[in-house]
């Protein structure tokens, strides 16, 4: 893990309930209707900060929904939708090269294009395909919960919620995890302290975490075909290869970017590599108090299918990001080490830059510090 420094900023953003805005069903369809792959990122990444805000109404302000890991998810996925990986992709590249047969050594320039186009085609095929679903999910709940003040009211809007949902498994176009995942939030906005309520919520943030990479396993299978490796390999050369390529690329390629303490003034970003262990800008305890010993049936449950260490964020790195258990090993750990950190709640962009997403511009500057 390490900090970035993407320069300087002239005066502190604004909190992040000043920069809230409610996100409709009518929204989520516009935005996933966007041609401009650049334009669309850039308004799902603050639709998904907006929901966030909307949630944190609903379930208090001390833990995260999945909206605050999607924000800043999709914010780092800007950057290869805008083809800003080309430096890194090049390195990549020539390291991946001395390490394969000499005909396929060359690192021409289109080669590298290609694969920084592959890589971002994908990656926004991606993030629209995970918006459509879960921004219409959290654009409902938040509609439907708001103002439910009192016990029966919150049953007639989970009932609502879970009406609009598609039964069946995620691998067969059915949401049975988003289903449970707003069961777990119903949960938490009864529980009786704040040790269960941040439990049933990272239960719902893993459920809503696992249903998200299996509809995401082609587009992150295709961006991470390696652009190099020429159709006409043996076949056993070329399984030998996309291996190689997929572990050189999670370990040196791939990461996560989230908000400093101090993001607000100086736009620095935490660097979470996803082929390191997960772990925090400043020391602490490995996980929060309240996630710290586990007590829920389900979450425990849930851990043991996907954590290959549920209680130690040693182990989390990713080796093959393009394998479904290597990613939520890595996110199970990311999910419950940062529930309770307030700083995912910081925007995403300036007020500024803001009103010109939501106004359906490219903000000034762009790419946005």
């Amino acid at each position: 893990m390490s900090l970035e420094t993407a320069g300087t900023w002239p005066a502190p953003g604004p909190s992040a309930c000043d920069m809230a805005h409610r996100v409709t069903s009518e929204d989520v369809a516009e935005i996933a209707a966007i041609a401009d792959p650049v334009l669309r990122n850039l308004r799902i990444t603050q639709a998904y900060h907006d929901l966030s805000i909307g949630m944190a109404a609903l379930l208090g302000p001390e833990n995260v929904s999945w909206c605050c890991f999607g924000t800043w998810a999709s914010r780092t996925a800007g950057r290869f939708i805008r083809g800003e990986g080309i430096p890194r992709m090049v390195r990549l590249m020539k390291a991946f090269a001395q390490r394969v047969p000499a005909r396929i050594q060359v690192v021409a320039p289109d080669l590298v294009f290609r694969a920084v186009r592959q890589v971002g085609d994908n990656v926004a095929i991606g993030n629209r395909m995970v918006f459509e679903d879960l921004g219409l999910l959290y654009a409902r709940m938040i509609q439907e919960y708001t103002g439910a003040t009192d016990a029966a009211a919150r049953d007639r809007a989970l009932e609502r919620c879970v009406a609009a949902l598609r039964p069946g498994a995620a691998e067969h176009g059915g949401q049975d995890l988003l289903i449970a995942a707003v069961h777990g939030y119903h949960a938490a906005m009864r529980a009786r302290d704040a040790a269960e309520r941040a439990e049933h919520i990272l239960l719902a943030n893993l459920r809503i975490g696992l249903h998200e990479q299996i509809r995401l396993q082609e587009p992150i299978a295709q961006a991470l075909v390696p652009v190099q490796v020429s159709p006409f390999t043996p076949p056993p050369l070329r399984r030998r290869l996309v291996r190689l390529w997929r572990a050189m690329a999670t370990a040196h390629l791939m990461d996560v970017r989230m908000p400093a303490p101090d993001f607000q003034q100086t736009r620095r970003l935490i660097v979470q590599r996803l082929g390191a262990d997960v772990g925090r800008a400043a020391p602490a305890g490995i996980f929060p108090p309240d996630l710290a010993h586990l007590s829920n049936i389900e979450l425990k449950a849930l851990l043991y299918d996907i954590d290959r260490t549920p209680n130690a964020v040693l182990g989390s790195a990713a080796d093959d990001w393009a394998e479904l258990g290597n990613r939520m090993n890595f996110v199970a750990d990311l999910f419950r080490v940062w529930q309770q950190t307030e700083d995912l709640f910081q925007p995403p962009f300036s007020r500024d830059q803001a009103e010109a997403i939501r106004a359906g511009s490219l903000p000034a500057p762009t790419p946005p510090l």
